[in-house]
């Protein structure tokens, strides 16, 4: 990757990003495609590679844009540890790749690099919690300026 890691892998030597992204798979994809619908059943977290994704969810029949995810991000570890319907939709903004882990491809290289997946892990719970804090702060701006109904 060209870019500034940022969580889960900034905690991450370059040997162990390059590794734990072999351990997933590659997937190429192009201006507007949907690389994750929301509503699907898809277990699998996704390290962006190269590119720019928009995170879009459907409510009360309108797209509304969550947020953007650029090389070195990540998306789909709700499903990955909550298994269920995805949350949201990922669309491309622009062409490029993502790694894709499924569940089974983490515990297996979780059994040959115990630590690195560690880190991987704690990475994702501190962008999971910013995300998180995120949310708040707009649920809470949401509710103040009356944009929730009641």
């Amino acid at each position: 990757m060209s870019t500034a890691l940022a969580v889960p892998l900034s905690r991450l030597e370059p040997a162990e990003v390059d590794s734990l992204l072999s351990a997933g798979t590659r997937r190429s994809f192009r201006v507007d495609e949907v690389v994750l619908q929301q509503g699907v059943t898809d277990p699998t977290l996704y390290i962006v590679t190269q590119g720019v994704l928009h995170v879009r969810r459907q409510a009360e029949g309108r797209q509304v844009l969550l947020g953007r995810i650029e090389a070195g991000g990540f998306f789909g570890e709700i499903s990955l540890f909550d298994p269920g319907p995805t949350t949201a939709s990922v669309v491309a903004a622009t062409n490029g790749e993502v790694v894709q882990l499924s569940r089974t491809q983490l515990q297996d290289f979780a059994e040959q690099s115990p630590a690195v997946v560690v880190n991987v892990l704690v990475g994702l719970l501190e962008g999971m919690s910013q995300r998180l804090r995120r949310t708040d702060e707009r649920l809470v701006e949401a509710i103040f300026w009356g944009g929730l109904k009641r």
